[in-house]
């Protein structure tokens, strides 16, 4: 960034090229990071909008912690300091996938209704095994119906 005095002791400040060219590419990067799937938007939860008290949030919106993990919103609400995104599972889904532990797979949450059921082939911890929805829409515990021991993936 340039700098220029100007009388009386005012400071203007003027983007470079370079600052603007960062500024386009990280704008372009959280568009596209929104189109992403989960498991590959969970890699890159950074560029996604980071929680805030006092925000109004929608079901479905994707949300990162401080540490860029990516949680999923489940209801609308209007956030709260009290509620964390890891202590509030009636209102944050966690996505599983981070950058450091690529290959985690998420604690089995009670969906809320339809908005953040599980899809088929996803994946979820439920004591202490993995297991595989079977359909879409799957709003079931993994012991009760709609989801198969997973296979340990090669």
């Amino acid at each position: 960034m340039r700098t220029e005095q100007i009388s009386r002791g005012v400071v203007v400040y003027q983007k470079e090229r370079s600052d603007l060219e960062q500024e386009a590419l990280l704008t372009l990067a959280r568009r596209q990071a929104e189109a992403l799937p989960d498991e590959d938007a969970a890699e890159v939860g950074a560029l996604f909008p980071q929680w805030e008290p006092g925000r109004d949030y929608r079901a479905g919106a994707r949300v990162s912690d401080e540490a860029g993990r990516l949680y999923r919103v489940v209801q609308d609400h209007t956030s709260q300091a009290g509620w964390p995104l890891a202590g509030t599972p009636a209102l944050y889904t966690p996505l599983g996938v981070t950058a450091e532990d690529p290959d985690a797979i998420p604690e089995w949450v009670q969906p809320a209704g339809a908005h953040d059921a599980y899809q088929k082939g996803d994946r979820v911890t439920y004591q202490g095994q993995v297991y595989e929805s079977t359909m879409d829409g799957n709003v079931w515990a993994p012991d009760v119906q709609g989801w198969v021991l997973a296979e340990p993936e090669q």
